[in-house]
C-alpha cells in the first residue's frame, strides 16, 4: 500500500471510524491517571525530568535504549506499531529509508500524534479491524504496551502473521505476562483498580495474558528479574519478546 498517497483527515488516515466506546472509556481512565499529556510533553517523550509518572517513563526509556540498536540496523523497511497512542514511539522508529505506520483505534491521540510528529515517512492510521490491513505488507510489527488490549487466540495470531512479510518479525514490549497460577490474582487487582477509579467498564477491555498465549516459537530478548530491578530502579519490569515469521 502506498501510505503516502492515502487521504488524511487532520493528519490521520481513517481506514475505519474510531472505536468510540473504547476511546471514551480509555480517555476517562487516562484522565483520572493524569496521563493525558500536552503536545509539548508528547514531543519530548520519553525524556521527562518531572511529572507524576516520571519514574514510569524512565523505565520506558530503558526499553527504548535496549531496542534502539536493533531498529537502527533496519533499512528500507516498513514498520507497523499497533496501539501507537500519541505516537511518541512510532516517531522514534523513523529512519530516513524506513516507513513507519502508527496505528490505533481512537481519534484524539492519533490526531495529537499527527500534530506532534510530521515526517514524510511517518503515517498515523485509525483502524478498528486489523483484518483490513494489507497482507505481506510489513517487515516488522511492534506492540508497545498494547498487547493487553487484544484477546490472543490462534486465529488472531494467524491473522497477524499474514500481515508480515516472510522473514519478518513481531516484537512485544512493555506488556505484562503471567504464569498460570498468577493470572487470577492479577485480574482481581485490575478489577479493583478500575473500580477505585469508578471506571468499571474499563476492565472488559483489558486482558491478562499468560505465557501460553504466545506462539511456541517466541523468544525472549530481555527477561526482567528482581535482581536487575534491585540494582537498577529504572530497569523495565516487562519482557522483550520476538516472534519470527517464516
Amino acid at each position: 500500500m502506498n501510505w503516502k498517497n492515502q487521504q488524511k483527515e487532520n493528519g490521520v488516515i481513517y481506514l475505519t471510524a474510531p472505536k468510540i466506546d473504547f476511546e471514551r472509556e480509555y480517555t476517562a481512565v487516562r484522565q483520572k491517571e493524569n496521563r493525558l499529556l500536552s503536545d509539548e510533553t508528547v514531543k519530548v517523550l520519553p525524556f521527562l525530568n518531572d511529572g507524576p509518572h516520571v519514574q514510569e517513563w524512565k523505565k520506558r526509556l530503558d526499553t527504548l535504549n535496549r531496542m534502539t540498536p536493533f531498529f537502527n540496523q533496519l533499512d528500507h523497511k516498513t514498520i507497523l506499531e499497533i496501539g501507537c497512542g500519541n505516537g511518541w514511539f512510532s516517531n522514534l522508529l523513523v529512519k530516513s529509508n524506513n516507513t513507519v505506520i502508527g496505528l490505533d483505534v481512537g481519534k484524539g491521540e492519533l490526531e495529537q500524534a499527527a500534530r506532534c510528529f510530521q515526517k514524510d515517512n511517518l503515517h498515523f492510521v485509525c483502524c478498528t479491524d486489523l483484518h483490513l490491513l494489507p497482507e505481506n505488507e510489513f517487515d516488522c510489527i511492534v506492540f508497545n504496551a498494547s498487547l493487553q488490549y487484544f484477546y490472543l487466540s490462534p486465529s488472531w495470531w494467524e491473522m497477524i502473521y499474514k500481515k508480515v512479510k516472510k522473514g519478518g518479525e513481531i516484537h512485544v514490549i512493555d506488556s505484562p505476562f503471567y504464569n498460570d497460577d498468577e493470572v487470577e490474582s492479577a485480574k482481581e487487582r485490575s478489577k479493583a483498580y478500575f473500580e477505585q477509579l469508578n471506571e468499571n467498564q474499563a476492565h472488559s477491555y483489558y486482558f491478562h495474558h499468560t505465557w501460553s498465549a504466545l506462539p511456541p516459537t517466541h523468544e525472549l530478548l530481555y527477561q526482567p528479574s528482581r535482581w536487575k530491578r534491585l540494582f537498577n530502579k529504572n530497569a523495565s519490569p516487562f519482557p522483550w519478546i520476538r516472534i519470527n515469521v517464516q
